[in-house]
């Protein structure tokens, strides 16, 4: 389907669109700036314009359609092109991208008054509002917010330096990537920081009230915004994330002394980050930081050894206690807190999130050291790690091996792998397997090499036989997207673990339905794992929580909280004693699968743990993380051993060959890299995909299966000879 975006046109969705350049009702091109198709309406209710989803090739993008009664409104069109110039000079993944082209005008035949455009990359996930809903509406921890402050300074930080400042920071314009990655949206009240504006400033300031209520400071609601004016909008959002009550409440806000007293609701954080949001919404700007790197050295005080985390004395302890990463979790059905991921909504937009340009070299353009915001999706392997995410597919079930584990803590960094310059193997797509309509958040090759599962954002599971290069099979009627596929170790069942939490398991002969826990999870199931003996099943979720399963009948024995913010990956040992989790708070931890006790955290990565892997020697533990880096610990002892380097953007995916001499890897930087399991060195660059690689298969065949969430087909590959 084509849509034509002329109001005034009698049938915007005609059947005939589909293959025609022009709509075949009115005339209207189709094709707009000759790069764009749009396929759907996303929604007519959003301020002053009509939202769709287009399509530029097969990489979804949001377009934005001002109104046409608003165009002849000037200060309506004038805010359509501010949205439009403040995105174009903003390069960070924090921010919706958009192309210097990307504001265009179309003009349907026969009207004077053309159509005002704004094409932008289609951010995928919910905003903190509809993820505070879903979440229960349960208070944020400490840790949790001290991630998403930073997060959020650390793009104020780069929209400040190139003279800009938002207007409007409310839960609403904060979206979560499905990868964890929150992003500033709506930018149509953002003002330039001109010498203009400056001048006018120091004679008594600049008419432009943006308001939203609790969330607008003083200066901003008599048409005074200043850059500091983002700060406090910033510290209102954090205080709602971390009371569960907007700055309107009565509970907050005693409107007749005009008192705002937050504290109390929010026992869960020390003093020294309540005195630091309580400086951020001060009354008077010159209270306030003055820049964003202020706030972000205040919050890298915070961290530091030494530095008070004593409750504020203003704070009671009537609300809930938070998890604890070392004792067992609640039973089934208990859960109380958030969850860290995203979860994704049926208003949201159904392919995977986009990765932006600026992505690929963001470390390089931006200059970043401590990359925060560097996360993509993930599922897990012998364990499935997810693919996200929110996020996103290790391969086969490995088997995973493991020895005793060292009971103490230590603080991780392997040492680097020598320089080895790697062959550049260039391949050539063979086939693309197009059935999925949404994005591929996971792919699993059977034992036989042949068969290969693949879980879609389309609420389907499809079986594929490699050799035809066809689906043979489809279970379809999921509830919602599937992150995340795992099979039993005679491959004649399938589990998977969903977006709304469900977890499913499936026989494979005949298509049917074994077991369904429709609440597994209180939010997004990134990974399953199992027990070698295919007996206890594992799943790990955006809540934060490991649940063990009984594998025959889906019956719940035991949790643990594991303080990892979203489990990405696990792993079972092949012994069945520990399981390894890898979190969005960047550790590895190792578990005692019987007791629940926390044996070890394992540190070193500088952003989140996307996915983890044992050798099938059950010697070597190896961890990917969007810092760009694989990390070889030795199982036994917890030992870092080396620091695999070379990919120049998240790794996304890892799989064993079935001699255990090498290990693939698959990135955001369109690569594969094949490394030697002993040496830790880089024996060949696969290159020529074109395409983010977020999942990765390699066949006994030497055939290369990858798959991105930026499109639904399945790609296979051969190294060119």
């Amino acid at each position: 389907m084509s849509l034509c975006i002329n109001p005034n046109c009698p049938r915007p969705d005609h059947p005939g669109n589909s293959e025609a350049n022009d709509c075949q009702a009115c005339g209207t091109t189709l094709v707009l700036e000759g790069r764009y198709r749009v396929m759907r309406l996303l929604s007519s209710q959003t301020g002053f314009g009509i939202v769709y989803e287009a399509y530029e090739r097969n990489l979804p993008k949001l377009l934005k359609v001002l109104r046409q009664e608003h165009t002849e409104i000037p200060k309506v069109l004038a805010m359509f092109r501010q949205e439009a110039e403040a995105l174009s000079h903003l390069n960070h993944p924090g921010v919706p991208f958009m192309t210097q082209d990307g504001y265009f005008t179309v003009m349907p035949p026969g009207q004077t008054v053309p159509l005002h455009c704004i094409v932008m990359e289609k951010i995928d996930g919910v905003n903190l509002a509809q993820w505070m809903k879903q979440q229960g509406n349960h208070p944020i921890h400490e840790q949790q917010a001290v991630k998403w402050l930073t997060q959020l300074v650390e793009i104020l930080q780069q929209i400040h330096q190139n003279n800009y400042f938002h207007r409007d920071i409310k839960p609403e314009n904060v979206m979560i990537r499905t990868s964890g990655q929150l992003a500033l949206v709506d930018f149509g009240a953002a003002r330039a920081v001109t010498q203009t504006y400056l001048t006018q400033m120091s004679r008594g300031g600049v008419a432009t009230a943006i308001s939203s209520a609790g969330y607008t400071p003083p200066e901003q609601e008599q048409g005074q915004a200043v850059p500091q004016s983002d700060f406090y909008s910033l510290g209102r959002t954090l205080i709602y994330l971390l009371t569960a009550k907007a700055p309107t409440d009565t509970h907050l806000y005693d409107s007749l002394h005009n008192r705002f007293d937050w504290r109390p609701y929010a026992p869960q954080i020390s003093a020294g980050l309540a005195d630091l949001l309580d400086s951020m919404i001060a009354p008077r700007v010159v209270d306030r930081p003055a820049t964003a790197q202020d706030v972000l050295t205040r919050l890298q005080q915070l961290s530091q050894p030494g530095v008070s985390q004593a409750k504020s004395s203003q704070q009671v302890s009537s609300v809930g206690p938070s998890k604890s990463g070392t004792t067992l979790g609640p039973s089934f059905g208990s859960h109380s807190g958030p969850s860290l991921g995203p979860q994704p909504s049926e208003t949201t937009l159904p392919f995977g999130s986009n990765t932006s340009p600026a992505d690929q070299q963001t470390a390089l353009q931006l200059g970043i050291t401590t990359p925060s915001w560097q996360t993509l999706p993930q599922t897990a392997t012998f364990g499935r790690r997810r693919r996200w995410p929110w996020m996103v597919a290790a391969l086969a079930g490995i088997v995973v091996g493991g020895g005793a584990i060292a009971l103490h803590q230590r603080s991780i960094s392997p040492p680097p792998i020598p320089s080895v310059l790697a062959a550049k193997v260039p391949v050539q797509l063979q086939r693309t397997l197009p059935d999925h309509s949404g994005s591929i958040n996971d792919l699993l090759l059977f034992s036989d090499g042949v068969r290969m599962v693949s879980a879609g954002a389309d609420k389907t599971i499809r079986l594929w036989d490699l050799t035809a290069g066809k689906s043979v099979q489809t279970w379809e009627g999921q509830t919602s997207f599937v992150n995340t596929v795992l099979l039993s170790p005679d491959d004649t069942h399938l589990y998977s673990g969903n977006a709304d939490g469900a977890l499913q398991s499936w026989a494979v002969a005949s298509g049917t339905q074994r077991w369904q826990q429709s609440k597994a999870h209180n939010g997004p199931i990134n990974t399953v794992g199992r027990t070698p003996d295919g007996q206890q099943l594992v799943s790990g979720g955006a809540d934060g929580d490991i649940h063990i399963w009984e594998a025959g009948t889906g019956k719940w024995q035991r949790s643990l909280v594991t303080d990892q913010g979203s489990v990405n990956s696990l792993v079972v040992t092949s012994d069945g004693k520990y399981i390894i989790s890898g979190g969005s708070d960047r550790t590895i931890k190792i578990w005692h699968i019987a007791t629940g006790e926390l044996k070890k955290t394992l540190t070193g990565h500088e952003s989140f743990v996307n996915t983890l892997a044992i050798s099938p020697d059950g010697r070597f533990l190896f961890s990917a993380s969007a810092d760009g880096t694989i990390r070889k610990w030795q199982i036994k002892t917890g030992e870092p051993l080396h620091t695999l380097s070379g990919h120049t953007s998240y790794v996304n995916d890892m799989i064993f060959s079935r001699d255990g001499r090498t290990l693939s890897t698959g990135s955001a930087d369109k690569t594969v890299r094949i490394w030697n399991v002993e040496t830790g060195n880089a024996e060949q660059v696969l290159t020529g995909f074109g395409m983010l690689i977020d999942h990765v298969v390699v066949s006994p065949s030497e055939q290369i299966v990858t798959a991105s969430r930026t499109t639904p087909a399945i790609k296979i590959w051969q190294r060119e000879q």
